[in-house]
């Protein structure tokens, strides 16, 4: 029997009526194939492409340094090589749809990702067939997981929170952001993490939304905005908190006292069947009603492969939830050049409701104090 993941693409497949699907993207690769090829990620003229057609047929392409590899990791069997000096990529995708039957076919192919010279190539070899885009369709399948994939988000998740726990507990005044951040690096790599990225901002600067840590110097009063973001299996973590150096003041409590009320609106509405736009339209109508214009035009997004993928909460997504889909919820109001407010945790839907992959071992409700 196929994987769950070949499963599920051949079943969205036939739903949107395609004879072969092509990925090129890392992230669909991976997703698909199951493994990361190494040289994907670091050079961009070494292709790697997997391709499903018909009902059976599947194959994935490799650059051939890395085919060893690829029989070792792959969920695919079939795995065919190429010379980036002497062969064209785009050669054998044309080779594998002709050996599939669906040279003339419907085919989905990831043309916001694909080099166009590959593209023209490709559509000289096959002259017959029709592509048409396949970026819905992948975002659509991957953002329900399968079980496997569930775990692997709670295990990094839970990682993530305790990293998130253990600096914070470290904190102190006269701290540099980028101490800070190489505290976040050096723990996570420390319990088991692939990688990692982080935000760090102080003061003033917690109010920038992407904060990268700097040589400023952590004061009393400041507020001080930390995002963990992990990546463990090829699956990732986002997790955010914010604290104050000593004691809140009434305004930053009464700040966040209108973000977690929000949040929690929006929780209680998180089952299947609840509707993208409506989540939004409840946090976006708590903050305008108890004095706050949300900083971003999303509640949050998608998690699995990447950090951001669908569902994105906000508006503009005609998305209905369902089991096992994975998401963040990160309620963000900025104070430019005073102080900035964000905490962020991981969710996944349930059959009846949601499950916190994290916010329950170091949760936020209330702005984290660190002594000064």
């Amino acid at each position: 029997m196929e994987h769950a993941v070949f499963q599920k693409l051949r079943t969205a497949m036939a739903e949107d009526g395609f004879d072969a699907l092509v990925a090129h993207s890392l992230d669909n690769v991976t997703y698909t194939a199951g493994f990361q090829v190494p040289s994907q990620a670091m050079n961009r003229f070494r292709r790697t492409i997997t391709i499903l057609a018909d009902k059976t047929f599947a194959r994935q392409i490799v650059v051939n340094v890395e085919e060893a590899l690829a029989h070792e990791k792959s969920r695919f069997s079939n795995i065919r090589s190429y010379n980036q000096f002497t062969d064209h990529p785009s050669d054998l995708i044309a080779d594998a749809l002709t050996e599939a039957g669906v040279a003339a076919g419907r085919i989905a192919i990831e043309l916001d990702y694909l080099p166009a010279m590959d593209f023209l190539r490709l559509q000289e070899k096959l002259p017959n067939a029709t592509f048409v885009h396949a970026r819905d369709l992948y975002f659509r399948t991957r953002m329900v997981k399968t079980d496997e994939e569930v775990e692997l988000l709670r295990e990094i998740g839970a990682l993530t929170e305790q990293v998130m726990a253990d600096v914070v507990d470290q904190l102190k005044v006269g701290m540099s952001e980028q101490t800070v951040g190489s505290a976040i690096m050096n723990r996570m790599l420390d319990v088991g993490a692939d990688g990692v990225a982080y935000q760090v901002g102080s003061g003033a600067r917690s109010g920038i939304i992407n904060c990268k840590p700097t040589p400023k110097i952590i004061e009393a009063d400041d507020v001080v905005r930390v995002e963990i973001l992990g990546d463990m299996g090829g699956y990732r973590s986002n997790v955010t908190r914010t604290m104050v150096m000593g004691r809140p003041t009434d305004e930053q409590k009464q700040i966040w006292s209108v973000l977690i009320a929000a949040r929690d609106a929006c929780e209680a509405k998180l089952r299947p069947g609840q509707t993208v736009p409506d989540l939004w339209e409840t946090y976006r109508s708590y903050c305008t009603g108890h004095g706050i214009q949300p900083s971003l035009t999303f509640l949050g997004h998608g998690i699995g492969r990447t950090i951001h993928e669908e569902p994105y909460l906000t508006e503009t997504r005609e998305i209905v939830l369902q089991p096992n889909v994975t998401h963040t919820m990160e309620p963000l109001y900025m104070v430019p050049g005073r102080m900035g407010f964000h905490v962020e945790d991981m969710y996944r839907i349930t059959e009846t409701g949601f499950e916190k992959i994290t916010g329950l071992t170091f949760p936020n409700d209330s702005l984290i104090e660190v002594a000064a």
